[in-house]
């Protein structure tokens, strides 16, 4: 009895969705779509303007890959694989170079970092969205085994080897389901991560403008 009181909650269980502050919550909000599993709001994209107080980005968006040097130092500014300490320094001693046309090159460097924060973050989403279809596939696999097993505990006579089977397999199913849930938190972490990543290196551009 123990196993079926676990085993049913898990089945009807729903995701209660909160605020979370943040750059994401300042976003305006869209619908919510049903393989969102985490508590942080959806928000599909970011917007500059509440992050970003500097110039207007809209001419960069297009031309920020043009400038190589802006080009490559966004891209490594964001990639995960660059300590946030040795992005931010590598920031300041960008800036420190500058002579000639100091805020619209920050403006166009920031308008990289963003673009690339926006799409690297917009993958994190996309991932986590397909980890949630398969999580509640893999729910629906189990109710069908569940009710089965159901069927078959009610026939008269038992065929108590398929009940064993089927027991097995719920429990096996029941272990993966709870094995990929334990990785849910730190799945939808990663678009928050990015945000914050954002927001200092927002911050590091916009302590060298004039």
């Amino acid at each position: 009895m123990r196993f079926w009181r676990t085993i049913r909650p898990l089945l009807s269980s729903t995701i209660v969705l909160t605020a979370l502050t943040g750059f994401a919550g300042a976003q305006p909000r869209v619908e919510t779509p049903p393989d969102w599993p985490c508590v942080q709001v959806f928000v599909p994209t970011l917007s500059a303007a509440s992050i970003w107080a500097g110039p207007p980005i809209d001419d960069y968006l297009k031309t920020w890959t043009d400038n190589h040097d802006v080009a490559s130092l966004a891209t490594r500014a964001v990639s995960r694989s660059v300590p946030e300490e040795e992005a931010t320094q590598a920031l300041d001693s960008f800036a420190e170079s500058l002579k000639d046309n100091r805020e619209q090159t920050l403006t166009m460097l920031f308008t990289g970092i963003f673009d690339e924060a926006n799409r690297t973050r917009g993958k994190a989403i996309d991932g986590i969205r397909r980890f949630s279809r398969a999580q509640q596939e893999q729910l629906r696999n189990m109710n069908a085994t569940l009710g089965e097993l159901d069927r078959v505990r009610a026939a008269q006579p038992q065929d108590t080897a398929k009940m064993k089977e089927l027991t097995e397999q719920l429990g096996w199913q029941r272990r993966i389901i709870e094995e990929r849930q334990r990785s849910l938190g730190a799945l939808c972490e990663q678009p928050v991560i990015v945000e914050r990543r954002l927001g200092t290196l927002a911050r590091t551009i916009a302590s060298h403008m004039e």
